[in-house]
């Protein structure tokens, strides 16, 4: 119910209270009494809406980034999509990954404890499918990935935890190290069954292809950088100011940068068979006269003309003519 009456309910309310068949003391005695919420003393909330919805933000820019990332990599388009957060006790979220899943252990000097990457063996198995060649079948889920396939995988999760930490680069930087990982989530054990985390859940989608993806920040990870966690600092964006020595800087080190020159005397096209049959004094006539200009080419592109000759000994072009923007042709 609305907590604005429109006002036929504030003419019949009044009407009843008139008429007697509201006690105005009950109303008033209902108002004063404290609403109580249920708390769950087992299941702690410990992050607020605001630090929930700058996760979101984050995790979001990280699908987007991922989504990028996978279409480039497996040649399909694919979609990353972010499903769920979840408050959670770390047993729960256990209990909610299926055996056997790729489980990646990372971690980062800039934080305290460890987190973790969980890729579901759908996703697995159809992008290692990929990369060996093959349509990006799924196959046998119920398989546990040999130390080969975990091999080739785990470098494209370093990448994808790169992503991860470039989400979070405004609000906390950090640099991913994987420190293990595992097919068994019997066999993780980062934090205490009863601690509560922040559970992420992706909907990954590629070709005929559809899988989870989670990500599991342990409540003592986030807790020491939750101040941070606020829409202020998501879109506070740090703009430095571009001076006449930034531009200066950059000049001088373009100056510095080392490019091909290339001066061509002259061009012809000869058939394979014809170069096959070359041999020792054989000439080979060039399209251009020897009283033409040297076209001198930087980066493939002519950016001036010249003629042949030498130089303290060595043999050199002398620029006699600069092609400017547009005339290369």
């Amino acid at each position: 119910m609305s907590d604005v009456l429109s006002q036929e309910e504030i003419d019949r309310l009044l009407s009843a209270l008139s008429q007697g068949e509201v006690n105005i003391e009950e109303v008033k005695k209902e108002g004063e009494e404290k609403k109580v919420r249920t708390y769950d003393f087992l299941r702690p909330q410990k992050f607020s809406k605001e630090q929930i919805r700058t996760v979101q933000m984050i995790h979001e820019n990280f699908a987007r980034s991922v989504s990028t990332y996978l279409s480039g990599k497996l040649r399909s388009f694919t979609s990353v999509n972010v499903v769920g957060i979840d408050q959670l006790t770390y047993d729960e979220y256990m209990k909610s990954i299926s055996n056997p899943s790729f489980i990646t252990i990372y971690t980062a000097r800039e934080f305290v404890g460890s987190a973790i990457f969980n890729m579901s063996l759908e996703i697995f198995y159809g992008i290692l499918d990929v990369f060996l060649g093959g349509p990006g079948e799924v196959g046998d889920v119920k398989r546990v990935p040999t130390e080969i396939e975990t091999g080739i995988i785990k470098k494209e999760i370093v990448n994808i935890l790169t992503s991860l930490s470039q989400a979070w680069i405004s609000i906390h930087p950090f640099i991913p190290v994987v420190e293990s990982t595992e097919t068994n989530p019997q066999f993780v054990q980062i934090v205490p069954s009863n601690e509560m985390v922040l559970a992420i859940t992706f909907f990954v989608n590629f070709g005929k292809v559809e899988g989870y993806m989670s990500i599991c920040w342990p409540s003592s990870v986030i807790e020491p950088i939750g101040e941070k966690l606020t829409t202020q600092s998501w879109f506070k964006i740090k703009q430095k100011e571009i001076t006449k020595e930034h531009i200066d800087n950059l000049k001088e080190n373009l100056q510095k940068t080392k490019i091909e020159v290339i001066a061509v005397i002259g061009e012809t096209t000869l058939t394979l068979g014809e170069v096959l049959t070359l041999e020792v004094g054989d000439v080979i006539r060039l399209r251009e006269h020897y009283t033409d200009p040297i076209r001198i080419e930087i980066n493939g592109r002519t950016k001036f003309l010249g003629k042949p000759g030498q130089y303290r000994g060595n043999y050199a072009v002398k620029v006699t003519e600069v092609i400017e923007e547009g005339e290369e042709e």
